[in-house]
């Protein structure tokens, strides 16, 4: 799941100042979870454009608005009312944000599409409605297989591959006395495995290349490009 946080209204309106007609779509997939761009929160976003001028011509919430066959089956009815709108807010990521750009380019629409929210990166929801945290960062070269299926990545610090740092104190990371520390978490899940010889094994450096970006993914042919 995407994670988002709203902007603060004030940067919303600087955004859409000059803009009178505006059209708002939300997303009832990761934002909907992160309760920043459901519909629930799309009609809210619509009522205080109104209560400051703004025309709002539609609102709408597809179901993965990152999706370009969804977003387009969405607004593929509303084309007139698109038509209309000076300017797109989009409630949702930043990918949900360019692909209603180039949905709008691809039906020849030259319309500014504005971002109503800030995208905090890959996060997993622990406890619905209230809590999510990032455990993946998308490296292109998971070692899950090593580490008991902990991310040492992303959970520790420092991103050490080959064991602590030795800066723990009571199970608790040096840099963060409230996070714990990742190779402790991975030592004990490794014992209750059965599996701690695996970590004798020296994980040689990570090819950090795999993370350049933009980076493409060739489904077909199951490579990144």
């Amino acid at each position: 799941m995407i994670g988002t946080t709203p902007k603060p209204f004030e940067e919303i309106s600087h955004a859409l100042k000059g803009y009178e007609k505006v059209a708002v779509i939300g997303c009832d997939g990761c934002a909907k979870v992160c309760m920043t761009g459901g519909s629930d929160q799309v009609s809210q976003m619509v009522e205080k454009l109104k209560e400051n001028s703004k025309n709002v011509v539609f609102a709408l919430s597809p179901e993965r608005t990152c999706y370009v066959d969804k977003t387009k089956a969405a607004l593929d009815p509303l084309m007139d009312k698109l038509k209309s709108a000076q300017a797109v807010l989009v409630l949702g990521c930043g990918g949900a944000v360019q692909i209603t750009r180039q949905v709008l380019e691809n039906y020849g629409l030259t319309i500014p599409v504005k971002v109503g929210l800030d995208s905090v990166g890959h996060i997993d929801t622990l406890i619905m409605g209230e809590l999510a945290i990032e455990q993946c960062q998308e490296c292109g070269e998971c070692i899950l297989n090593e580490t008991g299926g902990i991310c040492p990545v992303t959970k520790c610090a420092k991103s050490l591959l080959n064991g602590p740092c030795g800066g723990a104190q009571n199970g608790k990371c040096e840099v963060d006395s409230e996070r714990d520390c990742a190779w402790i978490l991975i030592y004990n899940r490794m014992i209750a495995l059965g599996e701690s010889d695996k970590l004798r094994r020296f994980m040689a450096p990570k090819d950090y290349s795999k993370m350049a970006k933009p980076r493409r993914l060739n489904i077909k042919e199951r490579r990144v490009e």
